[in-house]
C-alpha cells in the first residue's frame, strides 16, 4: 500500500471534494480519483458513500482514515529515527592480517568508544589478507589497516614510506617479529631447525602489494648477503592463507608471528637459526573518510594504558579534505592525541 496514496486520502477526507483536494495536492482530479479507487481495491470495500448528493466516508472509510493516519505517523517517525541513527552511525573496514594482538586492540578500542559514546553507533568490520595494505586504504576498500615494515634488525624507528599517498595517515603502534611459514608440501616442514642455507634455491611467496614487494627486496638482499639465492614470487591473492597453501615443494612465506595463519595445522612457522627479522607495525588510516558528512569522530584512547588509535577520521574542509598528510602522536595512557603533519607542524585537534 502506497503511503503517498494514504496521505492523499487523509487530505481528501478534510473536504470530501475531489476537485478541491486535488488542487491542494497538486494533482489532477482524475488522478486523485484513481488513487482513492486503488485504495478501495486493496481494502476490498468502498471508502465513501453518497448521501443526499454529498460524499461521506463509509464506516469502512472512517476506520481506514484512523488507520491511515496511524500508518503515516509511524512511517514518518520511523524515517526520522532512521535518519537520526544514520547520522550517529559509522562503519569502518579494518585490514588486520589476522594478527591477533592487533585485533584485540581494535576490540578494546571499539568497547571504549561504545562506553564513552553511548549515543553513537560504530560498526567495525574486520577484513584480512589483501585489505591489509596501503593500496586498500588509498582506494577506499579499507579505512584502517595494519602495515608491516620488515627490517633486518631490531631497534630504531624507520621513516614512513616515501610514497605515502596524500590523504593517508600513518602511525607506529608496536613492533612484531616476523616468521617464515611453510606448508606441508615443503621438504623442511618437519624440521625443528632451519638455517638460511637450507632455503637456498627456494621460492618465497609474497603478496603483490607494494609493501610486500618492498619486504621481498629486504629479505632477498639479506639472503644474498649470506650466500643464499631465494627467488621472490609476488602473486595476487584474496588472503594470505590462500597464498601460502597454494605453494608446492620448495616454497615458503613470511608473516607476523602471532597471526592466525597455520591454526589449521597445515602451516608451520620457522625461525632462521641465528637470525631474527622484525617489523615496525604501523596503522594506516583514510583521512578523507566521511568528509562529505562533516563528521569528526575518533577513538583515540584505550583502557589499560594501551597506546593505540582506532576510529573514524573525517573532516569538513580542513587539512584532511585538502589532502594533508597527518601523523598521529600517541600517548601510552588514556589521553587524547592530536594529529601532526609529517613535517612536524601541528595539525588540528
Amino acid at each position: 500500500m502506497d503511503t503517498a496514496y494514504l496521505r492523499e486520502y487523509i487530505e481528501f477526507s478534510r473536504s470530501l471534494n475531489f476537485a478541491q483536494a486535488a488542487a491542494d495536492l497538486f494533482v489532477s482530479p482524475p488522478t486523485l480519483r484513481a488513487h482513492i479507487h486503488a485504495l478501495e481495491e486493496e481494502v476490498g470495500a468502498p471508502l465513501t458513500v453518497k448521501r443526499v448528493g454529498q460524499l461521506e466516508l463509509s464506516p469502512a472509510g472512517r476506520l481506514f482514515l484512523k488507520r491511515a493516519r496511524a500508518i503515516v505517523k509511524l512511517v514518518e517517525e520511523s524515517a526520522e529515527e532512521c535518519r537520526a541513527l544514520a547520522e550517529a552511525s559509522s562503519s569502518i573496514v579494518v585490514g588486520t592480517l589476522d594478527y591477533a594482538p592487533f585485533e584485540e586492540l581494535l576490540t578494546r578500542a571499539l568497547h571504549a568508544f561504545r562506553r564513552d559514546h553511548p549515543d553513537r553507533c560504530l560498526e567495525m568490520l574486520m577484513a584480512s589478507g589483501a585489505y591489509a595494505n596501503m593500496e586498500a586504504v588509498e582506494s577506499g576498500k579499507a579505512d584502517l589497516s595494519i602495515f608491516v615494515q620488515v627490517r633486518r634488525r631490531d631497534g630504531g624507528e624507520e621513516a614512513l614510506p616515501d610514497e605515502l599517498p596524500a590523504g593517508v595517515g600513518a602511525f607506529r603502534f608496536s613492533e612484531g617479529e616476523c616468521r617464515f611459514w611453510m606448508n606441508r608440501s615443503c621438504p623442511l616442514f618437519e624440521c625443528d631447525r632451519v638455517t638460511a642455507a637450507d632455503l637456498d634455491g627456494f621460492t618465497m611467496l609474497l603478496g603483490n602489494s607494494a609493501n610486500m614487494e618492498r619486504a621481498g627486496r629486504v629479505l632477498i638482499e639479506w639472503f644474498a648477503g649470506v650466500g643464499v639465492a631465494v627467488e621472490p614470487d609476488n602473486q595476487p591473492c584474496s588472503n594470505y592463507l590462500d597464498l601460502y597453501l597454494s605453494g608446492t615443494g620448495e616454497t615458503f612465506g613470511i608473516a607476523l608471528g602471532g597471526s592466525a595463519l597455520g591454526s589449521a595445522g597445515e602451516l608451520r612457522h620457522q625461525d632462521i637459526r641465528g637470525r631474527r627479522f622484525y617489523g615496525a607495525l604501523r596503522s594506516l588510516c583514510d583521512l578523507q573518510r566521511g568528509a562529505h558528512r562533516g563528521e569528526r569522530e575518533a577513538v583515540r584512547r584505550l583502557p589499560e594504558g594501551e597506546h593505540f588509535f582506532a576510529g573514524i577520521m573525517s573532516s569538513g574542509g580542513d587539512e584532511a579534505s585538502a589532502g594533508g598528510r597527518v601523523r598521529w602522536r600517541l600517548c601510552r595512557r588514556c589521553n587524547m592525541t592530536a594529529p601532526r603533519r609529517l613535517d612536524g607542524a601541528p595539525g588540528e585537534g
